[in-house]
């Protein structure tokens, strides 16, 4: 299995590689800044989708985060639930058991 994921993640190289060669014309990305003043970059076409895709997955990979944090948190409290049933049955097997009384009968 690791081979295989060696073999997906090289072809993954040479196809982001190749993207980036074929694609080195210069674009112009037009963008505001926090004054609402309009600026002009020239950057690689390579770079103005690279960026946003980088920026995306980074962003997945936070909400991604937080959802297997609450994940393991439910499940590190559902185990100590489940340990303490597992304490608390456990001493009631121990405990010993009264003997049922046998009722006598007053219906004579």
């Amino acid at each position: 299995m690791p081979a295989i994921k060696l073999i997906i993640y090289f072809l993954a190289a040479i196809l982001i590689g190749s993207f980036a060669v074929q694609n080195m014309t210069a674009v112009e990305v037009n963008y505001y800044d926090f004054r609402f003043n309009l600026h002009t970059l020239e950057l690689p076409l390579v770079t103005a989708v690279l960026i946003p895709l980088g920026l995306g997955l980074f962003f997945a990979w936070c909400l991604w985060l937080s959802s297997w944090m609450k994940m393991r948190m439910v499940i590190r409290k559902q185990n100590k639930t489940i340990s303490s049933m597992e304490e608390e049955l456990g001493k009631l097997r121990n405990t010993p058991q009264i003997p049922a009384e046998v009722e006598s009968s007053i219906d004579s």
